[in-house]
């Protein structure tokens, strides 16, 4: 398909904004720009196609009763001749209506097709472009509509989702905006919204009113040759599943979207009980601290000499197994889903689950593994001390394989994809060692070799391996221990990501 017709010809045969009709549709984009705050940038995702169309016009239209800043954003996927139509479109538009444009070339990596598919890849692909255009506050406006949410609840319902997936897609969201370590949560001024006003509108209604202003396919908005492809899931739904509903049904759309809606409802008051539990059943920094300033004081150690990267070690995230366990097995599943959903880290899959709740009710005397991934990160989980130990990295995806581990659920303990290598801790060690102000002319910074000891005040010798079990770093983090070790073999103090120099020979020997 091909807009051949020339540039001046295209959107000109639509009414005047001016004239557009009041409209259930109009009133839902007013109130959201309304609820909007005036000071941030509303962004409408122009795809081109006859939704996110009527969604621009809605907003200029309205944006001339409640004053905000709009831009509109298109997405070009690359995937198809059409795409070139649909810029061109996007385009035309923006000049029509006098709002700015922003476009963004979307490149899927081969990789990133393979293991999530042609629809899920260009899903998440397009959300991340448009993510790009944000900054914090910002408001993201995509164009999805009534029959949009019918079709979600229909397809999750034939996946096997639960009460989550049931409810579809919610009418707003927060949005992560910049770059978010992985494990790390966002704070609310470092997050944008995500709207869609039209979520209660059904398609038939958005027909009507641009059939009122006089938009034409292929003049006004573009059809996507790839919407009548039933080998896709959602269109096979579209186009051969809710019209015999809705033979049956009339109004089967608005039923399945009310469905929906009322699950949404039931799933906000879920992660209100899933967030108390889990606020019971997490380790905090502090309690984690005070515990090990209680261990180090009955036995003698030294009071920690670098408190400031101590606190970093707060932002792990560790829960009590004994907490755990007292919860019944359903209240497990919703804690560990609510943990992974809350941070936005993939949710394990139903076996995963079910070897984390094997590890809550028979914790094992040494180190066990569980772990999953998706395409942004691989979550690793760890059952030691009492505590499960909850581990994030970025997924490694090379050669279109992903790095994890294997699929039993249960693996040894070792380097995760995204995991600092040696060489940047030697370098960290190296700086903090320089900040105390230390000589480093004559001091190499190593990982700990076998036999390696320090001498500790008030203790005399002491084996590099029996201080990390006092310090109770984990035996899976114990590699990243770098030692400053003098010309002559002995060891001048210790460093470790979480704790700094916390032991140094010159201030612990007698």
């Amino acid at each position: 398909m091909s807009l051949s017709p020339s540039p001046d010809s295209l959107c000109l045969r639509a009414q005047p904004l001016s004239e557009m009709a009041e409209s259930r549709a109009l009133v839902a984009v007013r109130e959201a720009l309304e609820a909007s705050d005036a000071r941030r940038t509303v962004w409408i995702a122009l795809s081109g196609g006859l939704d996110s169309v009527m969604l621009a016009r809605l907003a200029a239209r309205a944006v001339k009763d409640c004053p905000r800043r709009l831009r509109l954003v298109h997405v070009h996927h690359g995937l198809q001749a059409a795409n070139d139509d649909f810029e061109q479109l996007a385009r035309r538009l923006a000049s029509r209506l006098g709002l700015p444009l922003s476009v963004r070339h979307l490149a899927l990596a081969e990789t990133a097709l393979k293991s999530r598919g042609l629809e899920a890849a260009a899903r998440e692909g397009r959300l991340a472009a448009l993510s790009t255009c944000l900054v914090a506050g910002d408001s993201l406006w995509l164009a999805q509509h009534q029959d949009d949410q019918a079709e979600t609840l229909l397809l999750n319902a034939l996946r096997g989702s639960g009460g989550r997936g049931l409810a579809a897609m919610p009418p707003e969201r927060a949005l992560a905006v910049g770059e978010a370590s992985p494990g790390r949560d966002q704070h609310a001024h470092e997050r944008a919204r995500l709207l869609r006003p039209l979520l209660g509108i059904p398609r038939h209604e958005i027909l009507t009113l641009a059939s009122q202003q006089g938009l034409q396919a292929g003049f006004d908005w573009c059809e996507d040759p790839s919407n009548v492809d039933q080998q896709f899931d959602r269109n096979y739904l579209r186009h051969s599943v809710v019209p015999l509903l809705q033979a049956r049904w009339p109004q089967a759309v608005a039923s399945l979207a009310r469905s929906a809606q009322q699950l949404q409802e039931e799933q906000s008051l879920l992660d209100e009980l899933a967030a108390e539990l889990l606020a019971k059943v997490q380790v905090s920094g502090a309690e984690r601290l005070a515990q090990r300033q209680g261990q180090e004081q009955g036995q003698g150690l030294n009071q920690r000499l670098n408190q400031g990267l101590d606190q970093g070690r707060a932002h792990e995230t560790q829960l009590s197994l004994a907490e755990l366990a007292g919860l019944s097995e359903s209240r497990q599943r919703l804690v560990l889903r609510h943990l992974c959903q809350s941070r936005g880290w993939p949710v394990p899959p139903r076996g995963r689950l079910m070897s984390l709740q094997q590890l809550i009710a028979t914790p094992p005397d040494s180190v066990a593994e569980v772990c999953w991934a998706n395409a942004e990160y691989t979550v690793s989980v760890r059952a030691w001390r009492g505590q499960l130990w909850w581990q994030v990295s970025d997924t490694v995806i090379e050669q279109g394989v992903r790095h994890r581990q294997g699929d039993t659920g249960y693996a040894r303990s070792g380097r995760q994809p995204g995991e600092t290598p040696s060489c940047e801790w030697d370098a960290e060690a190296r700086k903090a060692w320089r900040a105390l102000g230390r000589d480093e002319q004559h001091v190499a910074f190593t990982s700990r070799q076998p036999g390696d000891v320090l001498r500790v005040a008030g203790r005399g010798r002491r084996d590099l391996k029996r201080l990390l079990q006092e310090a109770d770093i984990p035996p899976w983090q114990r590699d990243q221990l770098r030692v400053a070790r003098m010309h002559d073999g002995t060891i001048a103090g210790l460093w470790h990501p979480s704790r700094g120099w916390w032991l140094l020979a010159a201030l612990t020997q007698q």
